[in-house]
């Protein structure tokens, strides 16, 4: 909607990236797809799914909000990677714990597309951590849909505040810098640039933005 120049090399990169970094190709992938195809996230479903000759499982528009019926699409197509926003990934884990169901075959569950609080991310690290590895994921349109993955153990997770967006994928650089675009120092506040073969080549028809 913004007509960001995505390149289809840009594209090849993330996708590289994710194979990578998520260790897809060690795995089933069958998918359950629950962004909108105006969404850059349905781009990058599309590229985890079939660049890894996987499945993809549309899911019906009435069941994004129902953590029963999502539920049941994971229990019926055995979903092992599943990404959404936290205010959706919450309220489905927490009925699957308060219902003690299995959830055996999940094996990547990746929240994105908004910030979580530690104190989400922490409990389901100590309900479901053992079981799947669970990735908080960062990225803009601009840079591809993902430019970093944070993964961690509670005891290294922080006290409070949000989930950190962690490490830059592959072929990705982050600098925090100050007005000028100098560097700052370890702990002192700036902008995030992100750089690397990610970065879209501008937007259509307006080059000035």
């Amino acid at each position: 909607p913004k007509g960001v120049m995505v390149g289809h090399n840009n594209l090849i990169n993330a996708s590289y990236g994710w194979i990578s970094e998520y260790r897809l190709n060690s795995m089933q992938v069958n998918l359950l797809q629950m962004a909108s195809f105006s969404f850059d996230v349905f781009a990058g479903d599309l590229a985890r799914g079939l660049l890894t000759g996987g499945k993809i499982v549309i899911c019906p528009a009435d069941a994004r909000i129902d953590p029963q019926a999502l539920y049941g699409l994971i229990d019926k197509y055995k979903i092992s990677l599943f990404e959404s926003t936290p205010s959706l990934i919450i309220p489905l884990m927490q009925y699957v714990y308060d219902n003690n169901l299995s959830i055996d075959s999940l094996e990547l569950l990746i929240l994105g597309s908004d910030a979580c609080p530690v104190e989400d991310f922490r409990r389901l690290l100590e309900r479901f951590g053992s079981k799947m590895r669970i990735i908080n994921s960062y990225g803009l349109t601009e840079t591809t849909i993902d430019s970093s993955f944070y993964e961690s153990s509670l005891e290294q997770l922080p006290a409070t505040g949000t989930v950190p967006i962690g490490k830059p994928l592959p072929n990705t650089e982050y600098y925090i810098l100050d007005a000028n675009c100098n560097p700052q120092p370890i702990g002192i506040p700036g902008e995030l640039y992100i750089a690397g073969k990610g970065v879209a080549s501008g937007y259509l028809n307006n080059p000035t933005l």
